[in-house]
């Protein structure tokens, strides 16, 4: 029987009779005897049908994972922005951590510079000393040679040996002559010129002494007094004494004439105020020559260093709050906690025992003391 095959919604096949088959007439059959009515089967399904169902299932199927892709990309993508997010938080801490740590490190910069500032003046000094000392010790020790050399007694020359013997007489039977006894009272004549000629080069010597010594010690101030005009350390401070008069009394009347109103003023005037003072050759050496405020000067500098030095200890305390949150071991985060601890009390006994000294100094001067006192920056170093 030829079929006729049609493509249904789902693009699968569909086989049916030709219309030859349909229209053909049917061939006379005998009579069949009708069997009483019963139930008719269910139509089986055809094995095509089935394939078509198993097509349009696997295609749902398709449908169905093509949905689910989009929901998985983005729950992907959510969680890789909640990565990056997390990425930044923690860069952003460290930045703040770096922060912090670079102005510490700026407080400390400042610290040393002071301190090499007055290293360096210290080492001037004291190579300036150890010239002037060297020279006048190699004065002495020429001075103490030609002393040696003329205060030492020449030796009285020996008495000149007694004849020799006569040879032996050739005529025999005669016993030669024995020698005549040495004369003691010449030998004690002798002795007696010997020491007085020794007393009197004594003398005479130490005429010339006292002259040599006169002389060296003028020839030792003659150089010292060179040493002194060829240093040229010594020369720029004379030049600076001679042409940095007025810049030296404007500084002197700002030490004595600037008031301050709170700490942080003192701070600022002692770094501009070591600024202009480092130009000079030698700062000390320099000032003595002036009348110099110097008891105001380094009750100013004894205040800036140690309201720095507590701002320091107070900015190394935040830093470690705000530390809590990065990823540090337990026992590096306690060694750590344990040194600030210790820095923490040596700073606060310091600031008790200078308190106790230095207040009415400060006061005198008219330095601000509020800092000092325990609702100062103490005040934020404990809380």
């Amino acid at each position: 029987m030829k079929q006729q095959v049609l493509s249904n919604a789902h693009g699968g096949r569909i086989s049916l009779p030709s219309v030859a088959a349909r229209t053909r007439a049917p061939r006379a059959a005998a009579p069949v005897k009708e069997a009483p009515s019963s139930p008719a089967p269910a139509p089986a399904t055809p094995p095509r049908a089935r394939r078509l169902v198993r097509v349009s299932s696997k295609e749902e199927r398709v449908v169905t994972g093509a949905a689910a892709k989009p929901k998985r990309h983005k729950e992907d993508s959510e969680e890789e922005t909640r990565k990056l997010r997390g990425e930044v938080e923690a860069l952003r801490k460290e930045v703040e951590r770096l922060q912090l740590l670079n102005t510490e490190l700026e407080c400390n910069k400042s610290d040393l510079t002071h301190q090499l500032a007055l290293a360096r003046c210290t080492i001037t000094r004291l190579q300036e000393q150890h010239d002037i000392h060297q020279a006048q010790t190699a004065v002495a020790q020429r001075s103490n040679q030609k002393e040696s050399a003329m205060s030492k007694p020449q030796p009285p020359k020996p008495p000149s040996p007694p004849p020799p013997p006569p040879p032996p007489s050739k005529i025999l039977g005669r016993a030669p002559a024995p020698p005549p006894p040495p004369p003691q009272r010449g030998t004690i004549g002798t002795v007696n010129k010997a020491t007085a000629l020794v007393e009197m080069y004594n003398s005479l010597n130490k005429r010339d002494t006292k002259k040599a010594v006169t002389v060296s010690a003028a020839h030792h101030n003659s150089i010292v007094g060179e040493l002194q005009n060829r240093s040229t350390h010594l020369l720029a401070i004379k030049t600076d004494v001679e042409t940095k008069g007025d810049f030296i009394n404007g500084l002197i009347n700002k030490v004595q004439t600037t008031t301050y109103t709170d700490v942080e003023q003192v701070l600022t005037f002692v770094d501009w105020l070591d600024q202009q003072l480092s130009t000079l050759s030698d700062e000390t050496g320099v000032l003595k020559h002036f009348s110099w405020p110097e008891r105001k000067a380094d009750a100013l500098r004894e205040a800036a260093f140690e309201y720095r030095d507590l701002k320091c200890v107070v900015t190394e305390i935040s830093s470690l709050n705000a530390d809590d949150g990065s990823p540090t071991s337990c026992e590096a985060t306690l060694r750590k906690i344990s040194s600030m601890l210790d820095k923490l009390e040596k700073s606060m006994k310091r600031l008790v025992n200078l308190r106790s000294l230095v207040m009415p100094c400060y006061k005198q001067f008219g330095i601000p003391t509020e800092w000092m006192l325990d609702s100062g920056i103490a005040s934020k170093v404990v809380s």
